[in-house]
């Protein structure tokens, strides 16, 4: 397990799911964490669960939807921490009962869910970037989505703004590699957090386990030890990349579990 002892690190969406095991990850391997949140309850009970296992956790409030709340998050962060060496950008969504196929779109709700993902994104980065870059240092992981990459029968915001993401994450790489600074992806499957749990009925899991290469579906831990590695120095060649963590689901042609069964038969 490579260390991050010194490192500062930054995460959004961190009380639950992908955004806390990566949280606990990077803790683990040494780093001193700001888990950035919303709801202050949720971000305290965090902070105090991490602490009891011996790691250097520190809280901040975070609205993804408020840009003044993301850049402030920041800007008090650093000027707690004194830096901020990694940053993973985790928080977003989307509400499908609104993210519809795009002929039953609301067009009113686009700029919600932009603000959710991609400026409140950017938002993060570019309040981050001016230490980073007087430090010549700095990895900037954001969480996208295989949705970013696939096309699907609803989700059309959330996949639009997830491909954004993912250009994003070029174009930060792109103009601040020269300065230390790189930046990377990680586009999950389907992962196993409570939001999939409570809201995907087993019948659902198992199309996707079926599709998946691996017979298995991801943990937020799986999610986690992705990013850990991308925040650390083993990963130092690597920049402007989408990671994609999906068990297989997007390698193969979609054919491929009808066609297995047909010649099984």
């Amino acid at each position: 397990m490579e260390s991050l002892k010194g490192k500062v690190a930054f995460v959004t969406g961190a009380t639950a799911g992908i955004g806390l095991a990566c949280a606990e990850a990077l803790a683990e391997r040494g780093a001193k964490v700001t888990v950035a949140s919303r709801t202050k309850a949720k971000v305290d009970v965090t902070v105090e669960n991490l602490c009891k296992k011996g790691y250097e956790v520190r809280g901040a409030i975070l609205d993804a939807s408020d840009i003044e709340s993301c850049s402030r998050a920041v800007v008090d962060t650093l000027r707690e921490m004194g830096r901020i060496d990694i940053l993973v950008n985790n928080a977003g969504g989307t509400d499908l009962k609104k993210d519809t196929p795009v002929e039953e779109l609301d067009l009113g709700y686009f700029r919600e869910v932009m603000n959710l993902n991609v400026l409140s994104t950017l938002a993060i980065i570019k309040a981050s970037l001016p230490s980073m870059v007087a430090r010549k240092s700095g990895s900037i992981i954001n969480i996208a989505s295989i949705g970013g990459i696939t096309g699907d029968f609803r989700g059309t915001y959330y996949g639009i703004a997830k491909a954004g993401i993912i250009n994003l994450t070029k174009y930060v790489a792109t103009q601040y590699g020269k300065q230390g600074i790189r930046c990377n992806a990680v586009a999950p499957g389907i992962v196993m957090t409570g939001a999939v749990t409570d809201n995907l009925p087993e019948a659902v899991r198992k199309i996707f386990q079926q599709q998946n290469a691996l017979d298995y579906l991801g943990q937020p831990e799986d999610i986690a030890e992705t990013v850990a590695f991308l925040a650390g120095d083993g990963s130092k060649y690597i920049t402007g990349q989408t990671i994609v963590a999906d068990g297989g689901m997007t390698c193969h042609n979609p054919t491929i579990a009808q066609i297995r069964a047909l010649y099984s038969e």
